[in-house]
């Protein structure tokens, strides 16, 4: 197990193995040390890593030691558990651990992944995890939220367009076939969304319910840019298919994860975001291959997500 000496005021910081617990934490606890740091490479944030399809992990939000820190990370909700490799601009994971005595019984809990059940005191320590966060290869640094209320972040919904673009690929029997290719893209907080192109901000069909404007009427759409997040939804739908319905157009205050954003109310509240424009025509919004041209501005998009609009929960 790397670790890197102590200095006066700074955490230790030890790199995470797949192929071994986290065998410092004990000796760190000895110490009269109260947290740590992890260094998690990439590579091992999947569900294909060996400790996690193992389950070794004992406890709900306290842990035993020698539990595998992906699949806590994955168990608490900071990390999603279905995927198979990580965002590929991701350069590190880190979390900062917060180092607890044994406790006498680590109970067992089924949430993204089920953790063990252990029942037997003993000397070392436990651990809970603090903060979670990832650093992109341009140094940006991304908090992710934890989970725990059993609320997990949906699958990216995918409906494609007349204009996708299509691959052909070959059958056993020699028979072409022709497939939809979509791109997904992770987020602001590090969930799977559909990449912003034309085809899938574009109306599907003729008829009036196809249309994207219509579709408005009962879901919001975020779109986001490399920094930032927009909210676009529908404030007043007219009764006559062919009137006219007005958006409104707002940046939000922080990107919040799909499981927050259900709790907070789709769309989003007002003290939570900033009105850029209101009162807008659909007419008046000018999409581009890449971007948005709303009102003599530019927003350069690069992801997009439907959700259902959803009243605050109680």
């Amino acid at each position: 197990m790397a670790q890197q000496p102590r200095r006066d005021g700074v955490r230790p910081i030890i790199a995470y193995r797949a192929d071994e617990p986290l065998q410092a934490l004990q000796d760190f606890y000895k110490k009269g040390e109260l947290s740590v740091e992890v260094v998690i490479p990439p590579e091992h944030m999947t569900k294909d890593n060996k400790r996690v399809k193992a389950r070794q992990i004992w406890g709900d939000t306290v842990y035993t030691a020698d539990s595998d820190l992906v699949a806590v990370l994955m168990h608490m909700g900071f990390y999603a558990h279905y995927l198979s490799h990580p965002p590929n601009a991701v350069v590190e994971f880190r979390a900062l651990l917060k180092l607890t005595p044994p406790q006498e019984k680590y109970n067992s809990r089924a949430r993204f992944v089920k953790s063990r059940l252990w029942c037997s005191p003993g000397d070392g320590c436990s651990y809970q995890v603090e903060r979670c966060w990832l650093t992109t290869r341009t140094g940006n640094t991304i908090d992710l939220q934890p989970c725990v209320d059993e609320v997990p972040a949906p699958y990216p919904t995918v409906q494609t367009g007349m204009g996708d673009r299509q691959m052909t690929t070959r059958t056993a029997g020699a028979k072409s076939k022709v497939s939809q290719e979509v791109s997904i893209q992770f987020n602001l907080c590090n969930e799977p969304w559909l990449k912003y192109t034309l085809s899938a901000i574009a109306d599907k069909g003729l008829k009036h319910s196809g249309w994207t404007s219509a579709r408005l009427r009962s879901e919001v759409l975020f779109l986001e840019t490399t920094t930032e997040r927009y909210q676009l939804c529908c404030v007043s739908a007219s009764d006559d298919p062919k009137g006219k319905d007005l958006f409104t157009f707002a940046k939000c205050e922080a990107p919040l994860p799909i499981s927050l954003l259900q709790k907070t109310g789709v769309p989003q509240p007002a003290e939570l975001v900033n009105v850029v424009e209101k009162d807008v025509e659909w007419e008046e919004f000018r999409w581009g291959v890449s971007s948005l041209h709303l009102r003599g501005k530019e927003y350069a998009l690069k992801r997009m997500h439907f959700m259902e609009a959803c009243q605050t929960a109680a």
